[in-house]
């Protein structure tokens, strides 16, 4: 779940470089989602640890710290070969969906 309070005092007075970078993260990582799950299916561990590294750094810019805690725990278990990479890298992108709905839902209907 992004902190907004944390967000906004990050990048105080700036709401409209917050939502540009919002807006960049939802076109960044859309993808992710489904690469995540291809490469659990494909048991291709070196594809889980890229892709969970990269949304790491991603949702700590926008301050999602369990976003960034599933992402780097399914980047360690990658790295490392253990048996709940591929159950941590579905659950990372369960959880990169959830922030990408809230994103949206929290935007101003036209």
């Amino acid at each position: 779940m992004i902190r907004h309070d944390e967000l906004a005092a990050r990048y105080a007075g700036r709401a409209a470089f917050i939502d540009k970078l919002l807006r960049i993260f939802e076109s960044t990582q859309a993808p992710v989602s489904i690469e995540l799950r291809r490469a659990a299916e494909a048991g291709d561990t070196a594809s889980v640890a890229r892709l969970a590294h990269s949304l790491k750094s991603s949702a700590g810019n926008i301050m999602d710290h369990e976003l960034m805690a599933l992402a780097q725990a399914a980047e360690q278990s990658a790295r490392e070969g253990r048996a709940d990479c591929m159950p941590l890298a579905v659950d990372l992108s369960d959880a990169l969906e959830q922030t990408l709905a809230l994103i949206a839902a929290s935007r101003p209907k036209p």
